[in-house]
């Protein structure tokens, strides 16, 4: 039976990082400092980060000018930190239909179209945004009404924070959205390719978990291997008590009764206020998830470290009984994840103190039981700071053997202000070596769409695999994720789906967790 797999972060290039390269020092080919400051308007943060195969960074976030009106910017910088004069305006797009209107996440697609996500407001009403641009920061008239899907499905506020794709390119945007109460209500939507609503997703293209209280929503979303759908983000059970939240839907957008109780688990740490705010699925889909958790005693913010199992339970051997947090007190906060190849976590943040006092960028990494990694900055963190005001990172994405971190910093004239950093790592986009023999031919290579391609492999042990076809922007188009590859030589076969269009894929093989093989797949017209 085909099936599909969640999003891993394979990229073109595969080399190994070189030696002697420390992990977690910023980059200083990039700006000259390894940090990029850019000044707009009077309030300026970036919420997301993506890197093309290239090594350009797409940021996306908001701007606000001296009236707290907000407008949508998208800036794409060249790999050495300067903007791309080929993207939009001098390298930036700019959106604003109404009074206020923000962004906060975005996507590329594997035809190298950019998803952007947000709101606008002109504060009688709310819409939802959801906008597709070409790949020169252009809105693209084929999706939704030249480009942009404006969305009203309830009487109050409404806002998208989170974004993936499905394997067959339908769209799932995350957020919330209030009903007639006037309560936050977390609502999971899916569009079609051209941004048009999929009325057979849940209610009328709307999935969405019952609550009792106002504060509520879904940050994050991602699809299992199986299609399911995993959201989260917190939950009011009080006035003012917050809780965890994570639900998971079927591929219909109907709550799954199996995944903790009645599909959704709602659960509190501390009693007080419980966030996640992003997340990422391993290979076998349990789900890790990062946040924050304030203490009881001393109403101290720490970043929060989770992962859950596939049926919704906590893996109480990840960190101390299925729980790890970190920072400084009494404000660290974790906003966006990454998932190395090796398995390593890292999660972008801030720590430090409240503000207006100071607080800096955090990037930290732990292995896969959740430890610090002290092989990375100072006992697993590296802490950054711009002019020594409050920062925050709010973006993640991985390129090769760097990292890219994007988020707000607040300058000396006590404005924020847009900022993009970019770190060595000691591991790269790379396939470590396998624990025994293996090796792997394609053929034909190219292959037409729609054949058949000979997957021919040697290996002296057997073992249980995954493999799947990852185009080059490490989104999985096909995948097998239960396979048994006997000791020997033995050829596999299998037909590409229809709907896989022209370009470079790759082949991957993984055992427990670890790549054992990649090879490149040339598919053609």
């Amino acid at each position: 039976m085909k099936r599909t797999i969640t999003m891993i972060l394979i990229l073109a290039g595969f080399a190994l990082t070189a030696s002697g390269q420390v992990a977690g020092t910023l980059d200083l080919t990039f700006n000259g400092t390894g940090k990029v400051v850019y000044d707009k308007d009077n309030m300026d943060l970036y919420q997301d980060v993506k890197v093309l195969p290239d090594g350009r960074i797409l940021a996306v976030g908001t701007s606000y000018n001296i009236m707290y009106a907000g407008t949508i910017e998208v800036t794409r910088y060249m790999p050495d930190g300067t903007f791309d004069p080929s993207f939009g305006t001098g390298g930036h797009f700019n959106y604003n239909p109404k009074i206020e209107t923000g962004a906060y996440k975005c996507l590329i697609k594997d035809n190298g179209k950019i998803l952007v996500a947000g709101y606008t407001t002109d504060y009688a009403n709310y819409w939802m945004v959801l906008i597709q641009l070409d790949t020169s920061g252009i809105p693209d008239p084929a999706f939704g009404n030249n480009g942009v899907v404006l969305l009203d499905v309830s009487p109050g506020e409404e806002i998208l924070y989170a974004l993936t794709l499905q394997p067959d390119g339908k769209i799932l945007a995350a957020g919330y959205a209030q009903n007639s109460d006037y309560k936050n209500v977390p609502v999971v939507l899916r569009f079609s390719d051209a941004g048009v609503l999929d009325s057979s997703f849940g209610a009328s293209g709307m999935a969405e978990v019952t609550v009792t209280e106002s504060d509520n929503d879904f940050s994050a979303v991602a699809v299992q291997s199986d299609g399911k759908i995993v959201a989260a983000g917190h939950i009011s059970n009080g006035l003012s008590w917050f809780s965890l939240l994570i639900a998971r839907f079927d591929t219909n957008g109907i709550l799954d009764p199996s995944y903790a109780t009645a599909g959704v688990q709602n659960m509190t740490l501390n009693n007080v206020d419980d966030e996640f705010y992003d997340i990422q699925l391993t290979d076998t889909d349990e789900a890790l998830l990062t946040g924050f958790t304030v203490t009881q005693a001393d109403l101290f913010y720490h970043m929060l470290l989770m992962k859950f199992d596939i049926n919704g339970q906590p893996v109480m051997d990840f960190g101390t009984g299925g729980v790890v947090t970190a920072g400084e007190v009494p404000y660290s906060f974790g906003d966006a994840m990454a998932l190395q190849t090796d398995g390593k976590i890292l999660v972008a943040g801030s720590t430090g103190d409240l503000a207006p006092s100071n607080n800096d960028w955090a990037l930290w990494r732990f292995n896969k039981d959740g430890s610090p990694d002290t092989d990375f900055g100072i006992n697993g963190a590296v802490i950054t700071d711009f002019f020594g005001n409050p920062d925050e990172a709010l973006g993640i994405a991985l390129y090769e053997d760097k990292i890219i971190v994007a988020g707000k910093t607040r300058n000396a004239d006590i404005k924020l202000d847009f900022a993009v950093a970019r770190y060595l790592n000691d591991v790269g986009v790379t396939v470590p070596e396998a624990s025994a023999p293996f090796d792997l031919a394609l053929s034909p290579n190219p292959v037409r769409t729609g054949g058949t391609v000979s997957l021919a492999y040697a290996t002296n042990e057997s073992r249980m695999v995954s493999a799947e076809l990852v185009n080059i922007l490490g989104y999985s188009v096909m995948a097998f994720p239960g396979l048994q590859m006997e000791a020997g030589k033995h050829v596999l076969r299998f037909s590409l789906p229809s709907g896989v269009s022209s370009g470079v894929y790759f082949i991957r093989i993984v055992a427990s967790g670890t790549p054992l093989k990649v090879s490149r797949l040339i598919i053609t017209e």
